[in-house]
């Protein structure tokens, strides 16, 4: 029997209009720099392209953004850490990018943990934002419960990627983005997601 799906901490508003805003410009501004996302595989870092399970684009280059937000950003996994049931977490740093996702985006059921590394995934945040109106549909996030396989029919819980909202949930539950559909084929019309990592250091326990 599968267990509930994956406990998740969601806050609305989460930085407020202004620096949302500020956001949405630098990922248009920066379109350039973004890439096709990457499929992690067992040792390798860098991961590969396979637009049969992930379609999108991101970019890691986002330094001058975080002074805006990692304030708020640390201060929530605070408050998530003990609320979504983590442990041995006194320690950690981030790893954040920005993704988009137009017209026939999606991401297959998968994991973020990377267990191999040295410092492994053990929280996810995804803050959303898109220009207004809004002129994509779908993209939802859905969570499933440990050891539910695709296509199965399993429990989830479904979360719209609603603007200026935050999600947090533990990466080793298995998750996944639905397609998107965008008539609109310019960039700025797409889905936009700042994904954060939150990775423990080493010498927490296990």
């Amino acid at each position: 029997m599968l267990n509930d799906p994956a406990p998740v901490m969601i806050v609305d508003d989460f930085v407020g209009e202004a620096v949302v805003q500020r956001l949405l410009d630098y990922a248009i501004a920066h379109e350039a720099g973004f890439r096709p996302s990457r499929v992690a595989l067992g040792h390798a870092n860098e991961g590969y392209i396979d637009e049969t399970h992930r379609v999108s684009k991101v970019n890691q280059d986002i330094d001058p953004v975080m002074p805006w937000i990692e304030p708020m950003i640390r201060k929530a996994v605070a408050d998530a850490i003990p609320k979504l049931g983590l442990v041995n977490v006194d320690q950690y740093f981030l790893e954040p990018e920005i993704a988009w996702s137009g017209d026939g985006a999606f991401f297959k059921m998968h994991a973020d943990t990377l267990r191999h590394r040295a410092n492994p995934r053990v929280l996810t945040m995804v803050l959303y934002f898109h220009k207004e109106p809004k002129a994509f549909q779908g993209g939802e996030l859905r969570l499933y419960g440990l050891g539910a396989q695709p296509d199965s029919g399993d429990d989830y819980r479904e979360i719209e990627p609603r603007w200026d909202r935050a999600v947090f949930f533990p990466s080793w539950f298995p998750h996944e983005v639905l397609p998107v559909r965008c008539r609109s084929a310019s960039f700025e019309d797409g889905r936009f997601a700042l994904n954060c990592w939150v990775h423990r250091t080493s010498g927490n326990g296990t």
